[in-house]
């Protein structure tokens, strides 16, 4: 229920989402790393091989540590409003606009 929500606001923001359980995530970001510019997730420990190449966005986490092992990272604790979720995703991962 919580990936489609946030999923539903970031395609409203004009965001291209891939919503994916846990194994298809680490696939994609294994084989197509590029095709990612920002990772949602509450288990960024699952993550390791893909901190320091995409940023990451949490949800529910929060921590200096967490922090520090990504690239970028912003945490949001929930419950959170859908317009600091789109503030946030636009501060780590800029949408180009025509």
């Amino acid at each position: 229920m919580i990936r489609k929500f946030v999923g539903g606001i970031l395609k409203r923001e004009g965001y291209v989402v891939i919503e994916a359980e846990l194994e298809e995530a680490l696939r994609t970001l294994r084989d197509a790393p590029d095709a990612v510019s920002l990772l949602i997730t509450n288990v960024p420990g699952h993550f390791s091989n893909s901190q320091k190449h995409i940023p990451s966005f949490t949800c529910g986490v929060s921590g200096s540590a967490l922090a520090d092992r990504f690239r970028r990272c912003r945490a949001l604790r929930k419950p959170f409003h859908p317009g600091d979720l789109a503030l946030c995703a636009a501060e780590l991962a800029p949408l180009a606009r025509v």
